[in-house]
């Protein structure tokens, strides 16, 4: 790829003699908006870090982009200055304002075109959309433009996430113009946001650079770009792998207390261990959310005993950036003499934020905070934890004024919180294997947990494993590359305190399935005081051949919404979902797709299925799932 200046501020990149995309840049400083279209000179210069467009204003204001391009990407990113050397100071960068022309690709003006919508975070049932472009449309962080029959995408993507809030949008003004912005316009309820975007004030403020990648299949410009991002930091990974396991909250919740989450742990020891429900013989038991106040931290000592002298391990929750508390004049524990209310975070006015699903955010700057957070996780590492899922995390990234001047913005926020926990629990550090859970917490930045829930809340209906499979169809790409392990959430088979009614079998079948193709991460929640479960329990979670392919760790990459394969040397394995209570059969094509002819066979049932020409017809009686292994050319 090249890019290459044109005239009135516009520069373009080239993919061979194919134009790929045609831009300009803007900044706010102050209340005035530049744009590369109007500057008063343009200087360009050919340098080996690649081109540089300087654009002077004529108040002195200078935008420089920095245009840099190999044979497969381009790369955009844009500094403003003044020219006499003084500080510069703002809130809003926009290296790329890419402009749809007749003479780009068609996937530009394809009526049928869509928009991948990522979402900022997976609170309050997020989720990933596909939108026709119009005005007003913005994903956070990275986006792609595609359109299947097309075979032509675009992808756009931030690469840096310590500072800026980033996403692509759509001004309210034009479908066909595409802003990758830093700031102001990346900042608004969907981040969670109430408080202005922070401005960094510099001699030189900087954007984010953005990733630009054309290429034939959307699925495999979101693997370049995940590459790209884990060559610059790589996925923080643990000596624990592939979880399996028990987590309190779906199954307990409120009944969570020493004899029901001790019977949980002894459950999965007793009975599914033996049906090879296990990683190297490891499982973890894990509370949830309350713990402290259900359990109770002596007993829960008492039961991780308990569970080390069985080969267990036990895991523990924390929100360490959301404040829960409603008196916050209240001493924080193992802190006296300092109150919750001390270290929450303000706006620019001196006001509390409000609170966002519940919960008030801290001031990840604030000494007391660090300190009495450094107190906590060393906490967990005394009690000889094994596995942490800390929550709601988006609150550490929101914007406000914070105590330490130096940080002005919610990311740089968010990264003194991660990199304070990602220091105190590197197992390095403590001596021993630690699994470290992210569950509320925004895509980006990526590498400080070895998991990420990728959806929010999920338990056991058909309606649930829709949701888990819509973050699996478009994130799937996030696993093994951003975090060791993209997590499902906890599985349930049965009920969870708040689902209507049991889940059917073929929905638990299901819901299990998510956990092989997702991950894999197999934390099952369920009560399993109920003879019921117990049974069920024991016979879906007990199928060694499934739970044997969840150890091989497969990367499921999505054919279609509710169809997954993975392809690893002699192995090749076909996940199809049926997502509807309606009887059904799936046809999958073969052509196209890379899947052998043959005989697949069922690993829940058993039973093989043959193609028939181009085709695979497996039926289905309502929710279910199959995960198909290829046997045999015929």
């Amino acid at each position: 790829m090249k890019w290459q200046a044109e005239a009135n501020g516009m520069f373009t990149l080239f993919d061979g003699e194919k134009p790929v995309l045609t831009a300009s840049a803007k900044a706010a400083a102050g209340h005035t908006e530049l744009d590369s279209r109007l500057a008063q000179t343009v200087q360009q210069e050919e340098r080996e870090d690649g081109l540089h467009l300087v654009y002077e204003f004529a108040d002195g204001c200078c935008l420089e982009e920095i245009l840099k391009a190999d044979e497969s990407c381009g790369t955009a990113q844009c500094v403003l200055y003044r020219k006499d050397g003084e500080a510069v100071e703002t809130n809003s960068l926009t290296p790329l304002v890419a402009h749809g022309k007749g003479d780009e690709p068609y996937v530009w003006r394809d009526l049928r075109s869509k928009m991948l919508l990522v979402p900022y975070d997976n609170d309050m049932w997020m989720r990933y959309e596909e939108a026709a472009l119009r005005a007003g449309l913005k994903s956070y962080d990275v986006t792609v433009l595609f359109q299947e029959s097309l075979h032509e995408a675009l992808l756009i993507g931030a690469m840096d996430f310590d500072v800026w809030k980033n996403a692509l949008a759509c001004p309210g003004t034009d479908a066909r113009i595409l802003e990758a912005r830093c700031g102001a316009g990346a900042c608004d309820e969907g981040s969670h946001d109430k408080d202005v975007h922070g401005s960094i004030k510099a001699q030189c403020a900087a954007s984010s650079r953005f990733l630009v990648l054309f290429g034939k299949e959307w699925r495999d410009l979101l693997e370049r770009y995940a590459d790209t991002l884990a060559a610059e930091r790589a996925p923080r990974t643990s000596a624990f792998t592939v979880p399996f396991g028990f987590n309190s909250y779906a199954g307990l919740w409120r009944y969570c207390n020493q004899d029901t989450f001790r019977a949980s742990g002894e459950f999965v020891y007793d009975t599914l261990i033996p049906r090879g429900f296990e990683n190297e013989g490891k499982t973890f038991i894990n509370l949830d959310g309350g713990w402290q106040f259900l359990v109770g931290v002596e007993e829960s000592l008492k039961i991780r005993d308990e569970l080390h002298a069985r080969g267990q391990k036990a895991g523990a929750y924390d929100a360490p950036f959301a404040c829960f508390q409603r008196d916050l004049k209240q001493e924080l524990p193992l802190l006296p003499g300092h109150t919750y209310e001390e270290i929450l975070l303000r706006d620019h006015e001196g006001q509390l934020l409000p609170r966002v699903d519940g919960s008030l955010p801290y001031d990840l700057t604030h000494p007391v905070w660090k300190e009495w957070t450094e107190k906590k996780m060393q906490q967990f590492v005394d009690w000889d934890f094994d596995y942490l899922k800390i929550d709601f995390l988006s609150h550490g990234g929101m914007e406000g004024k914070h105590w330490d001047e130096k940080i002005t913005t919610g990311r740089q926020a968010l990264k003194v919180g991660y990199e304070l926990i990602d220091r105190m629990l590197n197992e390095e550090r403590i001596g021993r294997p630690f699994f470290l859970s992210l569950s509320i917490a925004p895509l980006f930045p990526y590498g400080y947990g070895n998991s990420r829930r990728f959806s929010c809340d999920a338990f056991g209906l058909t309606e649930d494993i829709e949701y888990v499979l819509n973050a699996q169809y478009y994130s799937w790409w996030t696993g093994r590359k951003l975090y060791q392990y993209n997590d499902p959430d906890h599985i349930v088979l049965m009920r969870s305190f708040c689902m209507l009614r049991d889940s059917e079998e073929g929905e638990a079948r299901a819901r299990y399935t998510t956990g092989i193709v997702c991950g894999p991460m197999l934390l099952l929640s369920d009560d399993y005081r109920r003879e019921d479960v117990r049974e069920r329990t024991a016979k879906i979670a007990g199928n060694p051949e499934v739970n044997a392919l969840a150890r091989d760790a497969l990367v499921f990459r999505p054919v279609t919404r509710e169809v997954y394969y993975a392809d690893c040397e002699n192995l090749k394995v076909l996940a199809v979902f049926h997502i509807t209570e309606c009887a059904g059969c799936a046809e999958i094509s073969l052509s196209g797709n890379g899947f052998p002819g043959g005989v697949w066979r069922d690993l829940w049932t058993g039973k093989t299925y043959q193609t028939e020409g181009d085709v695979l017809q497996v039926p289905f009686e309502g929710t279910d799932a199959m995960l198909l292994k290829w046997e045999s050319r015929y």
